[in-house]
């Protein structure tokens, strides 16, 4: 408590008071709803796994007021607070996170341009929409009222069924953030053009909102503080001036965000390791000189010691963890007992929170594979102990390191063996690529949890007939991982090289090997595009090649799209759609592709990042001696969509010890 002494503070929000400075902003995971939009029980765990841990605030994922105004396709199950029929439903949620003190919101939205690929209402149709053909229309002035009611209405009714205050989305480029937005909003009406004319929408709904819930209910507005549109968005500047407004208005916080993903736009919302921790608390920061009301901040706070010195330090009055409380849900209760060390980081890869929503429509978590199944299965502490078993796991990278610690949990004797001289396999060297040193984070968490739970580790020992002879496993976990192996068939030639370079992906990182001055990357994939950035950083001239037509494919476009941005800033020129790379006897290298053969000049080292083989040998041995056996991470194949991935690995993992 003393080393967090701002973090857990009590703070009033209008009639309201909550106990700590702690938010879990609303997510809307994709899961949970159904077609009627109503709340199933697998959502309202989702939520409840999180209000356990006591935060101070709960804001529910972000919940249509109108038909019209429903995100998706990936987001069509969203709560549709128009129906009256939801709110049995809703209510049965609100009572669930009431069994604990936490006070819980309801976000209230209209999802603009975002309910694509069915006709969307937008301020103005501009060019660039026509260009892409979507289909958007102009919202007319009779509908804007219709929805200024939508959320008045839905605002009644959230407060009726128990709700402890509602907030109002006004970010993230749905409708109202976009009629804020000049780059959007090119109206000639009462709301367009002006700034006054711009806010005025978003004014209408307060007062509504406001007046149907009456002057003691507590209300939010989520902002963001830039669109970062580089001509004709909104930015922290305008902000500051509609916050004052605001709150004269009755408005009792401000939750500061950005706009998120847009035309034009150079950020994205859910940010990914690429942008700094806590990356836009600035904009809460400057908000705060202009209110007396309070402010929340939110974007890459992973750290409970950095949110409470945001709040020393005045920089917000609320810290809002959105990621965070997904990969470990117990976060505030740790955080409040100063068990700051025990809280599972986020990794901010983004593959499984925002990736696993616009590629599978449903979000899940790298670090926390409980995510979505919180309904499902739950994890008992020592549930086995009265019938352990001898479990081996051969492997210490990230799935060897989650099956044993979810298998010692259990109450299983576990042992874990390690043929390096150190835990986290490709999970170190991953951490060795530039801005990704986050990556390692859970590293020494795992180390943690293993030592808590009693889990004996054996470095240099590689597990071969005699060790399973000597220990007499009941249970094998192969996380044995996978190889690098020469992709033949593709690199022709190599007979021929007499002093051209040739090295693994894993051992120039590993060993930390010296290259020429130009080099050849093989493979896009996402070991490929980090090398070629982690050489490029280094001043060496790159070439990246890729047989295939897209980088990093399985990589979050968050993600990646920051990453292909630093590669192509550097001395690195890429090639697609590469159907052979040929050496000749003079060292010479040509690419061949459909337009025919390109050679590559001055090549003095090739970095091989392209093929993998999954390392299953234990597997096989301890399955002819009759030993159960789970193969997990990359030893179970890499080639796959959803294979070779950290989350892959660490829920192969978990699901694993858990069937032990």
């Amino acid at each position: 408590m003393a080393q967090l002494k701002h973090l857990f503070q009590p703070l009033r929000i209008g009639s309201m008071e909550v106990k700590n400075r702690i938010v879990v902003p609303a997510m809307e995971p994709g899961f949970g709803i159904d077609d009627d939009g109503c709340v199933l029980d697998q959502h309202t765990e989702f939520v409840v796994e999180r209000a356990r841990s006591e935060p101070g605030m709960i804001v529910s994922g972000a919940a249509a007021v109108h038909p019209s105004g429903v995100s998706g396709p990936q987001l069509m199950n969203s709560i549709h607070l128009w129906d009256e029929h939801v709110y049995p439903s809703v209510e049965k949620m609100v009572k669930a996170v009431h069994a604990y003190d936490v006070r819980f919101g309801a976000q209230l939205n209209h999802g603009g341009l975002n309910h694509l690929p069915e006709e969307s209402l937008c301020p103005t149709v501009i060019p660039e929409m026509v260009q892409a053909k979507m289909p958007v229309r102009e919202v007319t002035t009779d509908e804007l009222k219709e929805i200024v009611a939508a959320f008045g209405f839905a605002a009644a009714r959230c407060a009726a069924v128990g709700f402890d205050f509602v907030e109002i989305h006004g970010a993230h480029s749905y409708l109202i953030n976009e009629f804020l937005t000049p780059y959007y909003n090119r109206r000639t009406d009462e709301y367009g053009g002006s700034f006054e004319n711009r806010v005025r929408f978003l004014l209408e709904v307060v007062r509504e909102v406001r007046r149907q819930v009456g002057n003691t209910f507590p209300l939010g507005v989520r902002l963001p503080g830039d669109d970062f549109i580089p001509d004709g968005g909104w930015n922290v500047e305008d902000l500051c001036l509609v916050a004052p407004v605001l709150e004269k208005e009755g408005v009792d916080y401000i939750s500061v965000s950005q706009a998120g993903a847009a035309f034009g736009s150079l950020h994205v919302n859910i940010a990914p390791m690429y942008e700094p921790q806590g990356a836009f608390f600035r904009f809460a920061e400057q908000v705060k000189r202009h209110v007396s009301i309070p402010v929340a901040t939110v974007g890459r706070i992973k750290n409970a010691v950095a949110a409470d010195q945001l709040i020393g330090e005045g920089k917000a009055d609320l810290v809002a963890m959105a990621r965070a409380q997904v990969a470990d849900p117990e976060l505030a209760a740790k955080a409040r007992r100063g068990d700051v060390a025990d809280i599972r980081p986020c990794l901010a890869e983004c593959l499984g929170c925002i990736e696993g929503i616009l590629r599978y429509g449903e979000a899940s978590c790298a670090v926390n594979a409980r995510v979505g199944r919180e309904y499902l299965v739950k994890d008992i502490e020592g549930e086995k102990k009265d019938s352990p078993r001898r479990v081996l796991v051969a492997g210490a990278g990230c799935a060897g390191l989650e099956a044993a610690r979810r298998a010692a949990f259990a109450g299983h004797r576990v042992l874990v063996c390690e043929s390096r001289g150190w835990i986290g396999g490709q999970l170190r060297l991953a951490a060795r690529m530039p801005c990704r040193e986050e990556i390692g984070d859970i590293i020494p968490w795992f180390e943690r949890q293993l030592n808590k739970l009693g889990v004996e580790v054996r470095l240099n020992t590689t597990v071969d007939q005699g060790l399973l002879d000597e220990y007499r496993p009941e249970v094998v976990i192969a996380a044995t991982g996978s190889l690098p192996e020469v992709p033949l068939g593709y690199v022709n030639g190599l007979g021929n090289v007499r002093n051209l370079e040739i090295i693994m992906a894993d051992e120039l990182v590993e060993e930390e090997r010296l290259t020429g001055d130009t080099v050849l990357v093989v493979g896009g994939n996402q070991i490929g595009l980090q090398i070629a950035d982690y050489l490029a950083t280094r001043g060496k001239t790159v070439h990246l090649v890729e047989r295939g037509t897209r980088w990093a494919p399985k990589m979050a476009n968050n993600d990646r799209h920051y990453l292909i941005g630093r590669v192509l800033s550097q001395a690195v020129t890429t090639y697609r759609r590469v159907h052979e790379i040929e050496i000749l006897p003079d060292d010479e290298v040509w690419l061949v592709n459909a337009k025919g053969r390109e050679a590559l000049p001055g090549i003095e080292t090739m970095v091989l990042a392209s093929d993998r083989r999954p390392n299953i040998f234990l597997a096989e041995a301890a399955e002819k001696m009759g030993i159960e056996c789970h193969i997990v991470g990359d030893a179970s194949g890499v080639t796959e969509e959803g294979q070779g991935t950290i989350m892959a690995a660490i829920t192969a993992g978990y699901d694993a010890g858990r069937m032990v």
